[in-house]
């Protein structure tokens, strides 16, 4: 017995040293690697972490990397490299592969933030999730959720008041909006309701706070072991049993909410359908597949609703923004809603967001300015070669949509906003890889038609009623960011009612 015992634990041994080894071995392999590639000057042991500190430097490095250091470069994150790669061709290689999807180490460290859904989960368990999932983002799914943008944004609408040359801080009402939204769509709270003592008003969700990029400037906060005894960790986790305590709440409130509307159908056969959210689809997903569980339920939805909230917001907000700096820009959306709308006031249709093709083009090219997400990464499942280097299987992966949506030899003049970079002759003539604000490939995001919708729903509620102007003195954007990039102190513009139009 002791002897089989001992061959046991002997095999045990020998698997974690080989582990270790194969381990060590990737390291030194992207170690060399490392050391052959350019890249911005590091601190020993400390790396370049505190780049993500300096939002200042951090920018100039996204608008000149490729001039300084070519197609490659490489990043120190403590004593670990890991290389941007900044080439549409090479990132297609990446991101455009089944082989790539693994998300790397840091991803663990928005666990606490995000949750362990598509965003931040890897391997088999993502895979299955986003095959159950993608069919709740179907275009005929995302229709029934346009009433939902359209309330919000009238909501939104009616917190506005015409300004002065002062101007208005919009950044916060557009956020209010996208949180709306998404308590409505995802949840199936509306801003009017409550559901068991649950409010949209009261929700987690609308008080997250991210700790990543404090971990990241104090290597030794990596070490979960470490960073567990902070009061830092205590208070994150208080927020995850927040965010996670009140959407249990929830979907237990919408199961029993779903089966008294069933009922009700069922006795009345009523022919008016309950608005669903995609909780709802959620819901049915688990009944239909047993090892979708309650917990993979609970972290889908807090990915969708922490996910979803600064990303959509800063890109309308943005939008907004570059709209009012361009008058002759912003004419011309006026005036492809006024054929559309034809004066009327009337909530749009699909067909009509479907006709927004000019708005759509300037929601792009702000995209192109200001990706929500300027930075998404992979570990590689096996060596990948860009020309002159190869990157090693196993080493870890950057790419910046900020950096690539101003490579000069793709987007001339690249700082300058330009819409017409986004007609359809353009884009074909363009990589499909050198534009990816929602990422690109398998595991792009998932809900990137419906933000496109949303952000089309909002803006154009407000174009319809008022003329934008930029504020004086603030019209110019500082980013900063913490996952996603905002504007230091908002976005400031001016709102003038329209005058209606004369139509035949």
């Amino acid at each position: 017995m002791a002897e089989g015992n001992w061959d046991a634990w002997s095999c045990i041994m020998l698997l974690v040293v080989a582990a270790l080894l194969w381990l060590m071995l990737n390291w030194m392999k992207a170690v060399r690697l490392a050391l052959k590639l350019p890249g911005p000057p590091a601190i020993p042991l400390i790396g370049n972490a505190l780049l993500i500190t300096d939002h200042t430097k951090l920018q100039e490095l996204g608008r000149t990397s490729y001039q300084e250091y070519g197609k490659l470069m490489r990043v120190w994150m403590t004593v670990f490299p890991l290389f941007l790669v900044q080439a549409p061709e090479d990132v297609q290689a990446i991101l455009g592969s089944q082989k790539h999807t693994e998300k790397i180490s840091l991803y663990r460290l928005l666990h606490n933030f995000l949750g362990e859904g598509l965003i931040t989960s890897s391997g088999k368990e993502w895979q299955t999730h986003r095959k159950l999932i993608q069919p709740s983002f179907h275009i005929s799914i995302l229709e029934e959720f346009i009433a939902t943008f359209s309330d919000c944004a009238q909501n939104f609408l009616e917190k506005l008041r015409p300004t002065g040359p002062e101007g208005v801080n919009i950044t916060s009402f557009v956020n209010e909006c996208v949180l709306d939204i998404l308590h409505e769509s995802v949840l199936g709270i509306s801003v009017k309701q409550k559901i068991e003592g649950l409010s949209s008003k009261d929700s987690p969700f609308r008080k997250g706070e991210v700790l990543m990029q404090y971990r990241v400037t104090r290597p030794w906060l990596l070490f979960s072991w470490v960073y567990r005894l902070t009061n830092l960790a205590k208070r994150e986790m208080q927020q995850k049993n927040n965010l996670t305590g009140f959407t249990r709440r929830v979907l237990e409130e919408r199961r029993r909410k779903n089966q008294r509307d069933a009922e009700v159908t069922r006795t009345e056969d009523s022919e008016k359908k309950p608005r669903k959210c995609l909780l709802d689809y959620l819901i049915t997903i688990g009944e239909k597949n047993p090892s979708f569980t309650d917990k993979d339920i609970i972290n889908e939805v807090c990915t969708f609703m922490l996910a979803g909230q600064d990303s959509v917001g800063a890109a309308a907000a943005f939008a907004l923004f570059l709209l009012a700096k361009h008058q002759d820009v912003q004419e011309q959306v006026v005036e492809e809603l006024d054929s559309i709308f034809q004066g009327s006031n009337r909530a749009p249709t699909r067909l009509d967001l479907n006709a927004m093709r000019y708005l759509e083009q300037c929601l792009k090219e702000a995209l192109r300015l200001y990706p929500s997400v300027p930075l998404v990464a992979r570990r590689l499942g096996e060596d990948v070669n860009t020309g002159k280097h190869t990157l090693p299987a196993g080493c870890e992966i950057l790419i910046s949509p900020f950096a690539i949506h101003r490579l000069p030899h793709i987007y001339p003049d690249p700082e300058t906003f330009d819409p017409s970079r986004f007609s359809p002759e353009n884009i074909k003539s363009r990589h499909p890889y050198a534009f990816i604000p929602f990422s690109a490939g398998p595991r792009n995001c998932i809900g990137y038609k419906f933000a496109l919708m949303e952000m089309k729903t909002m803006v154009s509620a407000v174009l319809r009623q008022y003329r934008l102007l930029p504020v004086t003195g603030k019209d110019e954007v500082t980013i900063t960011y913490r996952i996603t990039l905002r504007s230091k102190g908002g976005i400031w513009v001016q709102l003038h009612p329209r005058t209606p139009r004369q139509h035949a």
